[in-house]
């Protein structure tokens, strides 16, 4: 069973989900992860209950940080509201990926540990792929959390 990601970010910052997708393929193709954004809502298909519906329902909540991230106001007083709630009641995990530097450190987010390593923005790493590697190793081991609470609870 693969774990089921929901990517929260600005459509201002459209390359970087794009990246982190294509850095997330060999998760997907090895049935490891489902991933799931707003670009898969398809037309006639009412947005926000689409939203609504995968958040609730998914392992691994991404959050792609920046300024674009904070400032919008959907994102901030639904997404980040429920993917907290989420985690505090252990039905999600909750990651923020910081991928343009920003004031992010009052958020309510903020103290969940975030990646890359150190949460440095993605854009200052001096090659983004090294950066997107780890953002990738940190979901894995993600992944391996959800597996072993899933087994423990089975058994």
């Amino acid at each position: 069973m693969s774990a089921k990601v929901f990517i929260s970010y600005s459509h201002k910052d459209e390359t970087y989900k794009e990246n982190l997708e294509e850095h997330l393929s060999s998760l997907r193709r090895n049935n490891v992860i489902e991933a799931w954004h707003d670009r898969k809502i398809m037309p006639g298909q009412k947005w926000k209950d689409e939203i609504d519906s995968n958040l609730s329902e998914a392992d691994i909540i991404l959050f792609l940080v920046s300024s674009s991230f904070i400032n919008s106001d959907y994102s901030q007083d639904i997404e980040v509201k429920t993917a907290v709630k989420q985690h505090e009641e252990g039905k999600s995990i909750l990651i923020p990926i910081v991928v343009r530097a920003c004031d992010w450190k009052d958020m309510c987010f903020s103290g969940f540990q975030g990646l890359p390593k150190d949460a440095k923005a993605v854009k200052s790493w001096p090659d983004e792929d090294e950066a997107w590697l780890d953002v990738v190793k940190g979901i894995k081991n993600a992944v391996e959390e959800i597996a072993k609470k899933n087994f423990s609870q089975s058994g």
